[in-house]
């Protein structure tokens, strides 16, 4: 279950991507095989599942959170809760009602399968 009060945003890796989850909204993580899935509570019928991670690299307690320009909007067709800086690497936050395909885990397929 999550912990409503949790701090911090868990970080994480995927399809070189880094991106950042709401700690109040992670329920579970664990190993599976090359990956990690980390269980997240949705707010809703459309939230909630398993998200897939390349690599998990730690909670931060403080991320400075923007919301989304409009102009991001049209290149990024996705919903998310904002972006962030960590050190000098841009944080996609994610909306755990809705979170984007790269991390959905659909089929246990990853992203740079079958690529070569």
């Amino acid at each position: 279950m999550s912990v409503p009060h949790a701090r911090g945003f868990l970080l994480l890796r995927r399809g070189g991507g880094l991106w950042g989850i709401a700690n109040a909204a992670v329920d579970g993580l664990a190993r599976h095989g090359v990956d990690y899935r980390i269980t997240i509570g949705g707010s809703g019928g459309n939230g909630g599942g398993d998200l897939v991670a390349d690599e998990i690299l730690g909670v931060v307690e403080d991320l400075r959170v923007w919301p989304l320009a409009p102009a991001v909007s049209r290149f990024w067709p996705e919903a998310a809760a904002g972006l962030a800086l960590h050190g000098r690497e841009p944080v996609v936050v994610v909306d755990p009602g809705r979170p984007p395909a790269a991390l959905r885990s659909e089929k246990g397929d990853r992203p740079d399968e079958g690529r070569e």
